[in-house]
């Protein structure tokens, strides 16, 4: 047993200098939280913790690790003593599944499980956490963090397919800070394992390498949203320049959803002040009638032409889709949808699901001329 442990550590020593080797995707976890120190508990599994390069120790089901930083180095020790101060810290798993648990200390958030390796060392003043893990499980995460635990299978798998067009067109955003993607809706929603839905599991399985792509086997930008409140929106609505496969799509799926319609009213005075902050005339009276069927870019009324994005971000309101009058001294917004309206509406998408239709139909009734492509 002493020997085989010997040969494993020999294996993942050798590979120690070329992480990609064990690992198709590496995710920033906690991405610029400003963590100073963290526990590693291993959930599942076995680990060899390496200290520049160097094994420091063998880490079993239960073991638990205090890492903090010193400068630019990082102080680590378990629950018996302390192994000193390195630069770079990586737990290799060796069994046929490992996870493990991070729970950052300071600043504290809440802990989170995830599948396969992780990186430790210091950047930007601050811990840089990196999971090393197999794509299939990112994706699997990625969908139960983005999507939840409670839909269908079909919808699954189309959600499964647009992260991992994310992930593929998206490889190298973050290559400057040694990883591939984020855990923060920068890149997409990654909060660790998936672990309340197996079908989600199955689903990214079934779907294993498959992409959205145009003519030309190119990745597209894969959007999303939680709902579209009758109607995507075009690219052009949202970033100035048009997308072929990003046009308006009337969507009658997401008619009963939860957020097809909501309304909120602010004091008119509250909506002048407003507006001479952006630097305009608060005697412009808001006048927009936009209709349900309808998305426009810009509240216009006279001499007033003001982004509907803007005010959305600067009002909190849960999307850029809405109508506005004044009644009573209020201004009264009634909106439709949740999110940017591009692309996948998610409650549309289940609907669809719901009711029959696959997840090919699903993307392909979503993004208009583009095809599953296995690279």
């Amino acid at each position: 047993m002493v020997y085989r442990k010997t040969i494993i550590s020999m294996t993942f020593f050798l590979l120690a200098g070329s992480l990609l080797l064990a690992a198709d995707i590496r995710i920033g976890l906690f991405y610029k939280k400003g963590l100073q120190s963290i526990v590693f508990t291993v959930v599942e599994g076995e680990y060899i913790l390496y200290g520049n390069n160097s094994q420091v120790a063998v880490a079993r089901k239960g073991s638990i690790f205090h890492i903090e930083r010193t400068g630019s180095g990082l102080t680590v020790s378990d629950t018996r003593k302390s192994y000193g101060v390195f630069n770079s810290l990586d737990f290799n798993g060796i069994s046929s599944i490992n996870v493990f648990l991070v729970k950052p200390v300071l600043p504290s958030y809440a802990s989170e499980e995830s599948d396969d390796n992780l990186s430790v060392s210091v950047f930007s003043d601050e811990l840089r956490l990196i999971n090393r893990l197999d794509t299939a499980k990112y994706v699997a995460g990625t969908v139960e963090s983005e999507s939840g635990p409670n839909a269908t299978i079909e919808y699954y798998k189309a959600q499964a397919v647009l992260v991992r067009t994310y992930a593929r067109k998206n490889f190298y955003r973050h290559a400057h800070e040694g990883f591939n993607l984020c855990d923060n809706e920068h890149c997409q929603a990654y909060k660790g394992k998936s672990r309340m839905n197996k079908t989600i599991y199955d689903a990214t399985l079934a779907t294993q390498n498959q992409i959205l792509a145009d003519n030309t086997g190119e990745p597209v930008i894969t959007a999303y949203h939680a709902s579209c409140g009758g109607i995507t929106a075009g690219a052009a609505m949202i970033w100035n320049k048009d997308l072929p496969y990003l046009i308006p799509v009337k969507d009658p799926f997401c008619d009963g959803s939860v957020h097809r319609t909501w309304s909120k009213s602010i004091p008119l005075t509250e909506w002048n002040t407003y507006l001479e902050r952006k630097g305009l005339s608060s005697a412009i009276r808001p006048t927009y009638k936009g209709t349900a069927v309808n998305r426009q870019k810009f509240l216009d009324s006279d001499k007033l032409r003001l982004p509907l994005t803007d005010i959305r971000e600067d009002l909190k309101l849960k999307s850029s889709f809405f109508t506005l009058v004044q009644e009573n001294g209020q201004v009264v917004i009634t909106g439709h949808g949740y999110g940017h309206g591009l692309g996948l509406c998610q409650e549309g998408a289940i609907e669809m699901s719901r009711v029959g239709y696959t997840y090919v139909d699903i993307l392909m009734f979503y993004f208009r001329g583009l095809k599953l492509i296995s690279p």
